[in-house]
């Protein structure tokens, strides 16, 4: 390691908080109070950015659990880019492996899932959406063959617990509903249309149909995986449900 890269490591592990030992040796003792003053600004500007992008989560645990959570979470994956638009991925996996909110709240990483899905489909690359003018002119016997994926913001959740009503009367509702927590397996799906996240409880059967068309397979194969979980499994009503929504890719094609 050159003295360059060995100075910014022990900067940067001194303003995470990781390590100090090396610090009055490196800049002397009459500047280690400064780097406290970029600490400072490190782990507001840090933990600000967690808080905002899983705003639902905030909302169920209060200002200060949400904090000490934040603050654990920087400390353990503390960002490795300059910038922070897309930090705090690893977020609702954090949750989920975090012994005291697993003891107290199971549920809690799976709705941090969505918040990130909604962040997701925010900040997502635009694509023009499939289009009933896109298969003007097409054959019937066509369509069944079509594999378009889906667009770049869509993400589908399946979830053993009920995040998804948990997180919805959240998010959307004026009073928040309360919700059975043994109501059991829930999927959904978050997506964005013209500028307007969206966001839609599924069926099993739904959830394994859009999964496939993701997967490129075509609308007949997945429907043929989809029938295993739903024998009235209506593929014309899913399909015009979900061009009307804007969740399958223009071009036709699943290559990114």
């Amino acid at each position: 390691m050159s003295d360059k890269e060995e100075f910014y490591e022990v900067i940067s592990k001194s303003i995470i908080g990781v390590d100090n030992s090396k610090l009055a040796d490196l800049v002397g003792d009459n500047y280690v109070h400064r780097i406290e003053a970029h600490r400072g600004n490190y782990r507001m500007s840090t933990q600000s950015t967690i808080i905002s992008a899983y705003p639902i989560v905030a909302r169920l645990v209060g200002d200060e659990y949400i904090s000490g959570l934040a603050q654990k979470f920087v400390e353990e994956f503390p960002p490795k880019v300059a910038t922070l638009t897309q930090y705090g991925d690893e977020f609702p996996e954090f949750l989920r492996k975090f012994a005291p909110v697993q003891k107290d709240l199971p549920w809690l990483s799976a709705v941090a899932e969505l918040d990130r899905a909604w962040f997701f489909a925010y900040s997502a690359k635009d694509q023009v959406p499939l289009r009933v003018k896109d298969l003007q002119g097409k054959a019937a016997l066509a369509l069944p063959i079509l594999a378009p994926c889906l667009v770049a913001s869509a993400s589908l959740l399946r979830f053993t617990v009920p995040a998804y009503s948990i997180w919805r009367t959240n998010k959307q509702d004026d009073e928040v509903k309360p919700v059975n927590l043994r109501k059991g397996a829930q999927w959904a799906v978050v997506w964005r249309k013209d500028n307007q996240i969206n966001h839609q409880s599924l069926t099993q059967a739904e959830y394994v149909f859009l999964t496939n068309i993701e997967g490129g397979l075509s609308f007949a194969n997945s429907y043929a995986e989809a029938v295993k979980y739903d024998k009235q499994f209506d593929l014309q009503r899913q399909f015009s449900h979900w061009l009307s929504a804007g969740l399958f890719k223009g071009d036709e094609k699943c290559a990114n």
